[in-house]
């Protein structure tokens, strides 16, 4: 329902007109990303536009709210399902400094004004492209969360951890997941690749320890990952069990604590 309305609040306002100011703030960093910003009359809310980047969101003009972000503010938009800080906003003594976040990435880039580039005719073509990208569902598209990507993104984290295990443990064991039992939220909220590869870590670790233990992984050919609201992990003559629930606490301590006592 969160995500809807996050959907909805995004795209009502194409059935009036936004009122922009007639000059737009266009900023670039030390690299040549650049950022053009037309904010409403009210200062409320802002089209966003990011260039130079490699990134999905390129060349793509949002409609941001202004918003509190912590201590400071920031221009909000929805990607993937959830809100998120495009550009933040933080004032200084004279005026304003200004950070760029790409999606899927943790790097600040620094923004600095380009004073020469305050002209109307930007604020016009940027709504008109805004316009047109809405007509076409071009920032629905984004907003809308990617199941797949987020599975894909997963796979390749437990794919890694079975790596290091089939490599330290000199055995081929996989660990799998059945990615129909989960839920949206669950893959929006936790790294179920994270979650599902500590065991998988914890074996790659012990092997490379112990040989007598690594001897004892052999019987085991595949890990079996679920999501639940108790820790658990079991084990038969070939099978790891393994329970995870995001919320307790300690867990690679308690997995590692298992192995131990294999």
């Amino acid at each position: 329902m969160k995500n809807i309305f996050l959907l909805l609040s995004l795209f009502c306002t194409c059935s009036y007109a936004i009122e922009l100011q007639k000059y737009p703030l266009v900023l670039e960093s030390s690299s040549g990303e650049q950022v053009t910003i037309i904010n409403t009359l009210d200062n409320s809310q802002a089209l966003v536009k990011v260039v130079g980047v490699n990134s999905p969101i390129d060349e793509v003009v949002f409609l941001t709210a202004l918003r509190p972000h912590g201590s400071i503010q920031a221009y909000k938009y929805t990607f993937d399902g959830e809100q998120r800080a495009l550009v933040t906003k933080e004032q200084g003594y004279s005026c304003c400094s200004y950070t760029l976040y790409l999606p899927n990435s943790r790097q600040a880039i620094y923004l600095s004004e380009l004073k020469d580039k305050r002209a109307k005719g930007i604020s016009e073509d940027t709504y008109a492209q805004y316009i047109s990208q809405l007509e076409q569902g071009i920032q629905l598209k984004l907003a809308k969360f990617d199941r797949d990507n987020a599975i894909k993104q997963s796979q390749i984290a437990l794919t890694d951890a079975s790596k290091e295990l089939n490599l330290q443990c000199e055995k081929d064991i996989a660990t799998s997941v059945n990615w129909q039992a989960l839920d949206d939220k669950t893959l929006q909220t936790y790294a179920v690749g994270a979650y599902c590869a500590q065991v998988a870590n914890s074996l790659a670790k012990q092997c490379q320890q112990s040989a007598k233990f690594k001897a004892k992984v052999q019987q085991f050919n595949q890990v079996d990952c679920e999501f639940s609201n108790e820790l658990k992990l079991r084990h038969t003559d070939s099978l790891i069990k393994f329970t995870t629930a995001p919320k307790a606490p300690n867990q690679q301590q308690f997995v590692d604590a298992y192995f131990r006592n294999l």
